[in-house]
């Protein structure tokens, strides 16, 4: 597990301690005694039992710190889960970007248009030319597929009211036959399927992927140097570029929880500055659920294949203004 993962999570495990020392100092204030006896009499017993005051008047606090630790322990999950879907992404982006996917548009290294943005440095002085790949692309949504697939578990289940396109509905077919080849007592049970598909609906529009390139400035430049031949395609990366690949999810909260959270802290108007609610100011309600945003990003080089046609440079190392020259034939092999 790595640092930055644990550091993401450190908010979240000290809630849930925080929680677990509140809770514990509740049952002690309320006298409460874990006695197996008495749970058994009390079960048998069939005249009905007056319950004490201080059960009654803890019961609440009791509920709603149990459910408040459920929360955080889903948040936690959810984390590690974001975490592992960006580096599903980035994996799905190594194999897709290099494949080609039969057209003429999206062949090898080559995937949706690249923007430009501003260069970047590295921590050992490298300079890179920083592009931004835009979405809706095949290859763009393969690879949102897989992170989505892997924040299925994290999903609710329920019907959200939100539907899927063919490309959704073709990869949820593909989960159920997966799902009943390997539990096969699993095909009985007819919600499976629906579930499924709830889950992946959800993920699916929930989850917003972001891709980042980053080429070298001391390779030969991802632009067409000549009209007449051309190294890089306008949709065309580097064979060995870094991929940046950014997932942004709405974890859904409980709806108990998730109302709760959602409410700011009272701020009382006094000349003392209080800090921020950054918790609820996060929290917003889409489709009559309680998200909480996430977000993580994994970097991983591109393994794509080297281009064909090979690198054009001067003596220099500038790229000529004018068409190369032709290749002269030789019977030499």
């Amino acid at each position: 597990m790595s640092r930055e993962l644990i550091i993401a999570c450190l908010p979240f495990l000290a809630g849930i301690v925080v929680s677990v020392m509140a809770l514990r100092l509740l049952i002690g204030l309320s006298g409460a005694r874990m006695q197996l006896q008495a749970i058994q009499r009390l079960h048998r017993d069939e005249q009905g039992a007056v319950q004490s005051l201080s059960f009654v008047l803890t019961l609440p606090l009791f509920v709603m710190i149990m459910l408040f630790i459920i929360q955080l322990s889903q948040l936690t999950l959810g984390r590690l889960m974001v975490e592992y879907s960006a580096f599903a992404a980035a994996r799905s982006a190594m194999v897709w970007i290099p494949a080609s996917l039969g057209d003429d548009f999206e062949t090898e290294n080559r995937i949706s248009y690249r923007l430009q943005s501003p260069d970047a440095t590295d921590e050992a002085g490298n300079v890179f030319a920083v592009y931004q790949i835009a979405p809706d692309s095949p290859k763009f949504e393969k690879i949102r597929l897989a992170a989505a697939s892997a924040l299925m578990s994290i999903c609710p289940s329920r019907d959200t009211g939100i539907t899927m396109d063919g490309n959704g509905a073709a990869a949820a077919a593909a989960l159920d036959r997966t799902y009943m080849a390997m539990s096969p007592a699993a095909e009985n049970n007819t919600r499976i399927p629906t579930r499924l598909q709830n889950k992946l609906a959800y993920a699916l529009h929930n989850t917003n992927v972001e891709i980042e390139v980053r080429h070298k400035n001391s390779e030969p430049p991802l632009i067409r140097p000549w009209p007449a031949a051309s190294e890089f395609e306008d949709n065309e990366i580097g064979w060995q570029d870094q991929l940046i690949v950014t997932v942004n999810h709405n974890f859904a909260l409980l709806p108990g929880p998730g109302r709760f959270l959602a409410k700011p802290a009272p701020r009382q108007d006094t000349d003392v500055v209080t800090p921020r609610d950054a918790v609820a100011e996060r929290i917003r309600r889409e489709n009559g659920i309680y998200v909480y945003p996430m977000s993580a990003t994994v970097r991983l080089n591109n393994e794509g294949q080297k281009s064909v046609l090979p690198y054009v440079q001067s003596l220099n190392g500038e790229l000529p203004l004018t068409s190369p020259p032709e290749p002269e034939e030789s019977d030499d092999y």
